[in-house]
C-alpha cells in the first residue's frame, strides 16, 4: 500500500467516540481542511465541521475554499456522515509555474481514529487477518482482477480487537459511484480508516457533495448487509428473485447450464454446430430438455479476437449450421443463449469499425489498456489483443444493440450473455454502468419478460439490472446475493476428464462433479470429447442436476 512520505498534518475533531478528519482531491493535488478556519457546533448528537480555507503540501501551502461537514448520532448508536467542498471557480495558483485555471474535485477521503483494527471482511466476504505494516484497501465497484481485494457492495466490515463487535462503515450513495475504503498506520502507529468517496468524472466541477456514509458497531456483519439490502429496494426497486419481471418462466425450471465451447482464440474448433446438435440429442435422452440452458461462447468466430462481430463463424457451420442447432435445440424444449462482449473488442476490428473513441478513457483523460493477464498464444508474454470499449458511447451502444437484436431477430436465440458487465472504470466522457443500463433496458422492451439477461460477474448495483450469471456466490451471508439473484459455474468451468477450460484463457482445471446442494445450479463444460469419451462422468453432472431441481423445488 502506498501512502504519503511525509506527515500529511490532518486535523482530527472528537465527535460520539471517534476522532475525525478529512481530504479533499482534486485532479491535481490532495488538500486538507485548514485548521485555523475550522468552526464547531456541537450539541452531544450533532456537530458541524466548517472552513473556508485548505492546506497542501504538509500545511506549508494554503488556498481558499469552502468545506462543510456534518455528522449525527442516531439513538441506536449509529453515525451518519455527508460534506461538501468548493473551490473558488477560475481560481489561479502559481507553484513552480504551474497554474490550474480549473479545479476539478475527483473525491473526498473521511478518516476516522480510535479503532485497533485486527480482520478485515473481503470480498468474499471472508475475515482476513489485518497487517498494519502493509495496510489494505478495499474497491467498489469491484475491480475486475482482484476480486479478493474489491467489493461487491460499499460496505467495509471490521474487527476491533478487544470488543466483542465488529465497526462497519457503509455507503448511502443511490448512485453507482466508485467508494474505496482503507485501513493504515500513520506516522505515530495509530490505526487509520479511510472512506472514500469518488465523484463521477463526467461530473467533475469546482464543487462537490459527499453522499452520506453510515458507519457504527454490528454484533453479526448480516446486520449492515441487511440494512444495504433494505436500501437497494427501497431506492432502486430492487425485488426478489421470485417477484423479478425479468426472469422468464422458462429459466425457473433450468437445473444444468451446458458450455458449449466453439472457436478458441487461436481457431481451434472444439464443437462445430452439427456436433453440438448430437451432445443435445445425447442430452435430452437423460434429462427434461427444458431443464437446459445452452450457452455459448465462441459461436461468432475465434474467441475475443472477433469481438465484436457477432455472425456465426463458417468453421462452426455458418448461418444455416446455427439455424439448425437453434431449431433442434428448441425442439428439445431447451433454450440458448450467445456470448456477446459487453466491453471488450479484438484490436483490429476497432480500427476496422471505427470505434476509436469508444476506447476507454479515465478521468485524467487518458486511453485504458487493459491489465490484460491472458497468454492467448502461449508464448509466456501476456497479449493485449483486445481493447476495452465504453456503452456509454452511442455508436458503441448502438452496435451492440443492432448485432444482439440482428442474432435474436434471425435465430430466435432466447436470450444474451454479456461478458464483464461488471468491469468500471471512471471515463471522463461516458459512463459506462449508464450504457450497459440503456443497452438492457432496450433489449428487455424489446424482447420482453421471455429474454434471458445473462452476465458474467457482478456488484450490487447490477442486481437490478441482470437477474442470471456465472460466478457462484460467496460460502458466507450468500443470501445477500441469493434473495435476488441466481448463478451458474463460470466459462472456466473445466471439462470432464482432463480438465479443458474450452475457449477460456484458464486452459485447464480439475473437473469435479457440481454439489447439487450448492446455491449454484450445475454446469457443465463439453469440449471435443467430452460425451465420447467421459460420458460417466457427464452422467454424474446430470444427476446432480436432477437432483438440485429437487432439491430447489423447480417448476
Amino acid at each position: 500500500m502506498m501512502d504519503l512520505s511525509f506527515n500529511f498534518g490532518d486535523k482530527y475533531h472528537r465527535f460520539d467516540g471517534y476522532l475525525f478528519s478529512f481530504r479533499i482531491f482534486t485532479l491535481d493535488n490532495v488538500y486538507g481542511v485548514n485548521v485555523d478556519k475550522v468552526e464547531l457546533a456541537y450539541d452531544g448528537s450533532f456537530l458541524k465541521l466548517s472552513a473556508n480555507r485548505f492546506f497542501y503540501a504538509g500545511g506549508r501551502k494554503k488556498v481558499p475554499g469552502l468545506f462543510e461537514a456534518i455528522l449525527r448520532r442516531f439513538p441506536d448508536d449509529h453515525v451518519e456522515i455527508s460534506c461538501k467542498a468548493l473551490f473558488e471557480p477560475n481560481l489561479r495558483v502559481s507553484d513552480h509555474d504551474l497554474k490550474f485555471e480549473e479545479w476539478k474535485i475527483k473525491g473526498v477521503g473521511i478518516l476516522i481514529k480510535g479503532l485497533d483494527v485486527d480482520k478485515y471482511m473481503t470480498g468474499s466476504f471472508t475475515f482476513e487477518n489485518y497487517n498494519p505494516e502493509q495496510g489494505v484497501i478495499l474497491n467498489y465497484p469491484r475491480v475486475w482482477t482482484s476480486y479478493n481485494r474489491s467489493l461487491p457492495t460499499p460496505l467495509m466490515v471490521v474487527h476491533v480487537k478487544g470488543v466483542d463487535k465488529y465497526f462497519y462503515s457503509l455507503s448511502m450513495d443511490e448512485e453507482l459511484r466508485p467508494k474505496r475504503f482503507a485501513i493504515r498506520s500513520d506516522f505515530n502507529g495509530d490505526t487509520v480508516i479511510e472512506l472514500y468517496h469518488e465523484e463521477k468524472a463526467t461530473m467533475f466541477s469546482s464543487n462537490i457533495n459527499v453522499p452520506t456514509f453510515r458507519i457504527g458497531f454490528c454484533k453479526d456483519p448480516w446486520e449492515p448487509l441487511t440494512i444495504r439490502m433494505n436500501f437497494m429496494e427501497e431506492k432502486w426497486g430492487l425485488k426478489s428473485w421470485e417477484s423479478r419481471d425479468d426472469v422468464p418462466y422458462w429459466m425457473r425450471r433450468v437445473s444444468l447450464v451446458v458450455n458449449m465451447h466453439g472457436k478458441h482464440w487461436t481457431g481451434y474448433v472444439f464443437n462445430t454446430f452439427n456436433d453440438m446438435i448430437k451432445v443435445l440429442e445425447w442430452i435430452s435422452q437423460r434429462i427434461e430438455g427444458y431443464r437446459v440452458l445452452v450457452f455459448l461462447p465462441g459461436f461468432n468466430g475465434r474467441y475475443y479476437y472477433d469481438y465484436p462481430v457477432y455472425d456465426p463463424d463458417p468453421d462452426l457451420g455458418g448461418v444455416e449450421g446455427f439455424r439448425n442447432l437453434v431449431n433442434v435445440a428448441h425442439e428439445l424444449g431447451m433454450h440458448v443463449v450467445p456470448m456477446y462482449g459487453a466491453v471488450a473488442a479484438g484490436f483490429r476490428w476497432v480500427k476496422i469499425l471505427n470505434l476509436e473513441d469508444a476506447i476507454f478513457r479515465d478521468k485524467y483523460d487518458l486511453s485504458v489498456v487493459p491489465p490484460n493477464w491472458v497468454d492467448w498464444d502461449a508464448d509466456r508474454e501476456r497479449d493485449d489483443i483486445w481493447v476495452p470499449l465504453n456503452l456509454g458511447n452511442k455508436k458503441f451502444l448502438d452496435h451492440m444493440y443492432n448485432s444482439i437484436c440482428k442474432i435474436t431477430d434471425e435465430f430466435m436465440v432466447d436470450g444474451a450473455f454479456l461478458d464483464i458487465p461488471h468491469l468500471y472504470v471512471n471515463d471522463h466522457r461516458y459512463d459506462m454502468y449508464e450504457g450497459l443500463k440503456t443497452l438492457i433496458i432496450n433489449l428487455k422492451r424489446r424482447y420482453g419478460r421471455d429474454f434471458l439477461i445473462f452476465g458474467e460477474a457482478y456488484y450490487d448495483a447490477l442486481f437490478p439490472l441482470i437477474p442470471f450469471y456465472h460466478v457462484p456466490f460467496p460460502r458466507n451471508y450468500s443470501e445477500f446475493f441469493h434473495k435476488y439473484i441466481r448463478t451458474a459455474y463460470h466459462l472456466s468451468h473445466p471439462a470432464p476428464g482432463r480438465g479443458s477450460t474450452g475457449v477460456h484463457e484458464q486452459g485447464r482445471q480439475k473437473f469435479f462433479v457440481p454439489n447439487p446442494e450448492d446455491k449454484v445450479i450445475p454446469t457443465l463444460c463439453v469440449v471435443e470429447d467430452t460425451i465420447e469419451r467421459y460420458s460417466d462422468d457427464v452422467e454424474k453432472v446430470i444427476e446432480a442436476a436432477k437432483i438440485y431441481a429437487k432439491i430447489n423445488n423447480l417448476p
